[in-house]
């Protein structure tokens, strides 16, 4: 098995919310040694995948995070905030 390196990969994740992108953020959540999470990406064409987005964002502390149309990112803002206060974050702790 190789070594790992001495900083961990710093990851962007496109389709983070489907079934391969979730299997990815498991892998990584379980080597958090190899891998940082830098950014995700969805389409956002359903409610549940912008909240779902919205989760990872906060869960992964994300540098960047990429929705596919206006209405989209609009909702995307909103449940951020929302997933932020539910993840305990302060108002004004959490900025985007």
């Amino acid at each position: 098995m190789p070594t790992p390196p001495s900083s961990p990969r710093r990851v962007v994740l496109l389709g983070s919310t489907g079934s391969i992108g979730t299997q990815a953020l498991d892998l990584i959540g379980r080597n958090p040694d190899r891998f940082t999470v830098v950014g995700l990406a969805a389409g956002g064409s359903t409610p549940d995948s912008v909240a779902l987005l919205a989760q990872q964002a906060v869960r992964w502390a994300v540098e960047v995070v990429a929705v596919h149309g206006a209405t989209a990112a609009q909702e995307l803002q909103l449940a951020i905030y929302a997933a932020a206060k539910e993840g305990g974050y302060e108002t004004g702790s959490f900025r985007l």
